[in-house]
């Protein structure tokens, strides 16, 4: 989300694009062995090792003593608990395997692709299977469903979106800034979440968000994008009580520079222009730089139409 974080929940629009790597799903069916039948689940890095492997007995059983269960066994239980039981024919085994793109501690989603992929293949609507499971706007769930890049906004707790491009050639001198910090993002909204119910009952705070979002939206020059940026990040950062990446890094403005949170705000990703780069080359050496451009997706999408 390049603009929109935490006030999209409250019904400001949010600007999102899709990037070039995302989370593959593979599922296989094959006869059930005499122990009956089974659904095993692997989940792989982006290297290829495993970071999970679990297995759950078919007709699905929920664990008694969800106290005892894992985080990650939990999220699963909830997903396949989602699917029609009829997706499992009896007398068959399954094979679900995930593969990433990306590190899993960047925060580019492994759990929104993870969504949109069981998604498509039980036939479920993800938003739906996002709200119940993670909650949140639902944004990422849309990026990674239509595969390029939009504005999102909740009305009424449902979730909308239409056609949004930014101009790879306002974007060229930009960079990602991977922390290796990954936040959660459940975490991070619950602890503003009585901030941002006061930011929505002030009509002026309320109004200035929508209003910058808007020429961040409209911006066809990279001066108007990058200021509008820097202004959203300072007003949403007053709001609601939250430190700037100047105020938690201690960097010294620069003129023309870019600094601004992408994901939860006190890790996963900064987003930088080459005159901030520049200025604070020292600090920023041990982080992992990528250009904007190189990750960001172009594409149509999969089916090429919102």
């Amino acid at each position: 989300m390049l603009c929109g974080e935490y006030a999209v929940t409250i019904g400001v629009e949010a600007l999102a694009v899709p990037t070039d790597v995302g989370q593959w799903m593979h599922v296989w069916e094959f006869d059930s062995p005499a122990g009956g039948d089974r659904l095993i689940w692997e989940a792989k890095e982006k290297d290829g090792s495993t970071w999970l492997n679990d297995s759950f007995a078919l007709p699905l059983v929920m664990d008694q003593d969800q106290s005892e269960v894992r985080e990650e066994r939990k999220l699963l239980l909830s997903l396949l608990s989602m699917a029609d039981a009829s997706i499992w024919r009896p007398g068959k085994s399954y094979r679900i395997e995930t593969q990433l793109e990306f590190e899993r501690s960047s925060g580019l989603g492994s759990s929104s692709t993870l969504i949109a992929n069981f998604s498509r293949f039980a036939g479920l609507d993800p938003q739906k299977v996002q709200q119940a499971i993670l909650g949140g706007s639902g944004y990422d769930v849309a990026v990674a469903e239509l595969g390029k890049g939009l504005v999102f906004w909740k009305s009424q707790d449902m979730a909308h979106w239409g056609p949004w491009e930014l101009s790879s050639t306002l974007t060229q001198n930009w960079k990602v800034v991977f922390l290796g910090e990954k936040q959660n993002s459940r975490d991070a909204l619950n602890n503003v979440k009585l901030r941002l119910q006061e930011v929505q009952q002030d009509d002026f705070l309320f109004h200035q968000l929508q209003q910058v979002c808007a020429a961040v939206k409209m911006a066809n020059q990279v001066p108007m994008l990058e200021a509008g940026l820097e202004m959203w990040q300072a007003i949403l950062s007053m709001s609601l009580g939250l430190q700037t990446p100047y105020q938690h890094f201690g960097f010294q403005p620069v003129k023309g520079g870019l600094c601004k949170w992408l994901g939860a705000w006190g890790g996963d990703m900064l987003l930088v222009n080459g005159a901030f780069e520049e200025a604070h080359r020292p600090a920023l050496e041990k982080y992992k730089l990528v250009a904007w451009n190189q990750i960001v997706a172009t594409s149509k999408g999969k089916n090429g139409s919102y």
